[in-house]
């Protein structure tokens, strides 16, 4: 795999990842009853959540942290990341697909909590050199640890 096919999977990796971590934190808002104490967060977290969704962001998170990283396709860090990325988003998908619906599990929540040090992954490996794209990553991952308590 050349540096722009490992490039272009780390992208769809990143994306699946943002996309299933969207929906269990959906999930998790709006099937837990005890999340009432929430409700005036929820449209900050769906603000939040929805940008993550966008490809220009998307874009952004994995234009800063290829850049950072020096990634290459010989990069073992890379071909990890997008393995981390992968499984997490088929987890999601899994543990959701044998939910039932209207209640949260604790499986629900642990997942949340490893999106959450994924994103925090992602926020140590980009450093400070892109504010705008640590920024949005930090508010995402405060929207996924505001989800899980």
């Amino acid at each position: 795999m050349n540096d722009e096919e490992q490039f272009e999977s780390f992208k769809e990796a990143l994306a699946r990842f943002v996309a299933q971590t969207n929906h269990l934190v959906d999930w998790t808002l709006s099937a837990d009853s005890s999340a009432g104490h929430l409700v005036p967060l929820v449209p900050w977290i769906s603000e939040v959540m929805s940008v993550s969704l966008e490809p220009e962001f998307q874009e952004q998170v994995a234009l800063a942290y290829w850049s950072r990283m020096g990634l290459m396709a010989s990069s073992q860090p890379a071909r990890l990341k997008i393995l981390e990325l992968d499984g997490l988003s088929t987890a999601i998908r899994q543990t959701m697909a044998q939910s039932d619906p209207g209640r949260v599990s604790e499986e629900h929540r642990r997942l949340l909590y490893v999106c959450s040090l994924t994103v925090g992954s992602l926020l140590d490996a980009i450093g400070e050199m892109f504010p705008l794209v640590r920024g949005l990553l930090r508010s995402t991952q405060d929207a996924i640890d505001v989800a899980r308590c």
